[in-house]
């Protein structure tokens, strides 16, 4: 956003950076500086050692909003359903648009050339037929261009790209594909399922078979998503500090949920059924999204002490979020003095969860739910436009 509005950094190196993962990284990444081989997501020690006196740029939160909301606007209007993944990427499907604006490629275009004509943005773009096909595309063609790979075509086309552009490889898998000296996707695509397993173990097969361009997963608009958990019991209860213990444990599942997806909640919802089978429930519009778990905590008890106000007994109750955004350009992601130590806390309390499962740290006040003997915690996630539950 920074070269929008400071005419110096035009054609310089430079990144936006921020913290991910516990390290300053770069965020968004310069044409100039991409030509050096800096990359999105690159550590920034690590892009400073590729340009001597690299240009740091703080996030401009504000200014990212207004754009992708821009942006948006613009897709919205010749995709039926599209995704923003929130690290610069957004997904459109337009399966049946053809009549409007023609093949999948000229469709493209025209939304590429009007983000380009009234926002002053030059973008990557492609036509393809999945999601992770469309990435590896684009990233083929940075900073700037259009690519098509027609349906049947996916493996032909990655199958001598380089291997670090699939999406997904974390450090631990990039260790083992540097063991074996594959350099090209299609290396990867050649893999048995014996071999693919035997190598890089139970995401094996996974790897393996996005190299053949293999992706099945949907275009999921976050505006139209519910993720909730609920809790049952088949004994009603009404003692207070049990209650907030649900509470607290359900708001750790919806958020490490959320934050896996890169994603921040607007909205927050409560329901809640009483032993005589009333139900109750209430809702909150929130003015910067949800991210942390101490956040979402605060706004389920708050909702729950103005919803459920009768001295009878509660037989479940769920939580859910919604109206979701990117976390890339949520004002919450970016460092504030104040915020800092509970944003460091959050990832290191996901990580433990994500390696060792989510039961292995919790809130204090949440043990008091687990002493209740006949409590079922049950996480689902909804997708009100495709219909998957």
């Amino acid at each position: 956003m920074a070269g929008l509005t400071d005419g110096a950094l035009i054609g310089r190196p430079y990144v936006i950076a921020g913290r991910m993962g516990g390290q300053d990284v770069a965020r968004d990444v310069s044409p100039a500086a991409l030509r050096e081989g800096i990359t999105n997501g690159m550590a920034l020690a690590a892009a400073r050692r590729f340009v001597k006196d690299l240009i740091v740029v703080e996030p401009d939160p504000a200014a990212c909003l207004k754009v992708n909301e821009a942006i948006e606007s613009i897709i919205n209007r010749y995709a039926p359903a599209w995704q923003n993944d929130g690290i610069g990427n957004i997904f459109c499907n337009i399966t049946g648009t053809q009549r409007l604006f023609g093949p999948a490629a000229d469709c493209v275009c025209l939304i590429q050339n009007e983000i380009t004509d009234k926002i002053k943005i030059e973008s990557a773009a492609a036509a393809a037929a999945n999601k992770l096909v469309c990435k590896v595309a684009s990233r083929t063609i940075r900073p700037e261009g259009f690519i098509e790979v027609r349906p049947g075509e996916e493996a032909s086309f990655l199958s001598h790209q380089d291997i670090t552009l699939l999406p997904g490889l974390g450090r631990s898998l990039m260790k083992t594909i540097r063991v074996t000296g594959f350099h090209e996707v299609g290396e990867l695509a050649a893999l048995s399922d014996s071999e693919a397993i035997s190598l890089f173990g139970k995401k094996g097969l996974i790897l393996r078979d996005s190299a053949l361009g293999i992706d099945n997963s949907p275009v999921t608009p976050n505006k139209n998503r519910t993720i909730e958990s609920r809790a049952d019991f088949s004994e009603d209860i009404i003692d207070e500090l049990t209650i907030r213990g649900v509470l607290t444990s359900l708001a750790e599942h919806t958020g490490l949920q959320i934050r896996r997806e890169k994603l921040g909640a607007r909205i927050i919802c409560l329901t809640a059924v009483y032993s005589d089978g009333i139900e109750t429930q209430a809702s909150e519009k929130k003015k910067h999204a949800l991210v942390l778990d101490k956040d979402i905590i605060t706004s389920a008890v708050n909702l729950y002490l103005r919803t459920v106000t009768r001295r009878i007994r509660v037989r479940s109750i769920c939580l859910s979020l919604e109206d979701f955004c990117p976390l890339y350009y949520e004002p919450d992601l970016f460092e504030a003095a104040s915020e800092t130590a509970d944003k460091n806390l959050q990832e290191a309390a996901d990580k433990i969860k994500t390696r060792y499962g989510s039961g292995k740290l919790t809130r204090g006040i949440s043990l008091a739910a687990s002493t209740f003997p006949n409590k079922q915690v049950h996480k689902r996630i909804k997708d009100n436009v495709m219909g998957i539950l």
